[in-house]
C-alpha cells in the first residue's frame, strides 16, 4: 500500500509555491472585496503560474504567480508602469493589484480566445489584427520606463552564467557571438528608432474575440526597435514566407522597403540569440535542464539559420555592419 502523501495542490502548485498561492488568493478576495467561488489553471507561460479566478458575483480575474528568480532579470516596477500605460489605451488588461518585488499580480480577465501559432499560420484576420494592434502601440507615443536592448540583455544573461560558473554553450555560439558584436557596433553608430515594444510576442500573448485584438503579459516590455516585435511574431509562431509577407505588409501599410526587410531579418537573429541565452539562465536558476536546454538549442539552430540566409550579409551592411 502506498502511504506517500500527495499535496492537494499538485501538480499545478509546487510545495514551495503553496504559501504564495494562498497569499494571492487572499489578496484577490481583499482587492475585489468578495469571496472566491472557483479557481482554474490557465495554460501557457514558461516561468509563471496563471489562474482564472471566479468571484462570488460572477466577476472574473486573472492571477499570476511570478516565477521564482524572475525579479533578478525582469524590471518589475517598470513592467507595472508599462502594462498600465497599455491598459490605458485598451490594449493590455487593467491591473487590480501588483507586487513590484515579485511581479505577482491580479488583473482583468479578458473574455477572448487565446491565440496559438496555428491561428497566425492559417487565419488572415488574426495576422492583420495582430499587425494593426502592434502598429497601434508602436505609434502610440507612450514612453515606457524601461528599455529592452536585446544585445545588452543577452550580455547581461552571459554575466549571470559567469556568476554561476555555467560555461556550456550551444553549437554555433562563436558565430552568434561574432554577429552580435557586429550588430552592436552598427547600432551604436546608427541606432534604430525606439518605440514601446512588447518584446515577447508569441501567439499566446494575443487575445482575440473576433473583433478586437488585445495583448497580455508585458514582462519584457520596454523601448526597443519595433522590428524586434515583428521578428518575434515571425519566429515564435513560426510564419512561413507567405504569412510573414502578409503580416509585414499589414504592419507597414503596404509593400515593405528593403531596409524594413533588413531590420526584420537582423531582428530575427537577435530574438533567437536572446532566447537561447535566456534558456541557459533558467537552467542556472534550477529549472528543468532537459526542457530548457532543448528550448534554447532550437533557438540557437534558428539563429545560425538566419546567419546562413543569403540576404543576411547584404542586410547587415544595409544597417551599417562592417
Amino acid at each position: 500500500m502506498n502511504t506517500e502523501n500527495t499535496s492537494i495542490f499538485a501538480p499545478f502548485v509546487n510545495d514551495d509555491e503553496i504559501t504564495d498561492f494562498l497569499r494571492m488568493m487572499d489578496l484577490t478576495k481583499l482587492t475585489l472585496n468578495q469571496k472566491l467561488s472557483r479557481v482554474e489553471t490557465l495554460p501557457g507561460g514558461l516561468t509563471n503560474k496563471n489562474f482564472k479566478v471566479f468571484m462570488e458575483d460572477g466577476t472574473l480575474a486573472a492571477v499570476r504567480m511570478a516565477g521564482q528568480g524572475t525579479a533578478n532579470y525582469i524590471n518589475r516596477p517598470a513592467e507595472k508602469h508599462n502594462a498600465a500605460q497599455m491598459a490605458g489605451i485598451g490594449i493590455a488588461p487593467e491591473i487590480y493589484y501588483y507586487d513590484p518585488k515579485s511581479g505577482s499580480q491580479i488583473c482583468e480577465f479578458i473574455e477572448a480566445d487565446t491565440m496559438h501559432p496555428e491561428d497566425f499560420q492559417t487565419r488572415d484576420e488574426v495576422l492583420t489584427s495582430a499587425a494593426k494592434v502592434m502598429r497601434r502601440y508602436h505609434d502610440s507615443g507612450i514612453e515606457f520606463k524601461s528599455r529592452f536592448n536585446p544585445i545588452a540583455k543577452t550580455k547581461e544573461y552571459l554575466e549571470i552564467l559567469k556568476e554561476h560558473g555555467y560555461d556550456k554553450r550551444y553549437e554555433g555560439w562563436d558565430r552568434m557571438s561574432e554577429a552580435l558584436d557586429r550588430i552592436e557596433k552598427a547600432y551604436a553608430v546608427n541606432p534604430p528608432k525606439q518605440v514601446p515594444c512588447h518584446n515577447d510576442t508569441l501567439a499566446e500573448n494575443f487575445m482575440y474575440n473576433g473583433r478586437v485584438m488585445r495583448v497580455i503579459d508585458w514582462e519584457y516590455g520596454g523601448m526597443n526597435d519595433g522590428y524586434y516585435d515583428i521578428a518575434c511574431v515571425c519566429v515564435e509562431n513560426p510564419l512561413n514566407e507567405e504569412c510573414e509577407a502578409k503580416y509585414l505588409e499589414a504592419y507597414c501599410g503596404g509593400e515593405p522597403t528593403e531596409e524594413q526587410k533588413a531590420r526584420v531579418l537582423i531582428s530575427k537573429f537577435l530574438v533567437t540569440t536572446h532566447w537561447s541565452t535566456w534558456s541557459l539562465v533558467q537552467i542556472c536558476y534550477g529549472k528543468d535542464e532537459e526542457f530548457y536546454w532543448e528550448y534554447g538549442r532550437t533557438r540557437a539552430v534558428d539563429a545560425c539559420s538566419f546567419l546562413d540566409n543569403p540576404n543576411f550579409e547584404k542586410y547587415a551592411k544595409l544597417i551599417g555592419c562592417e
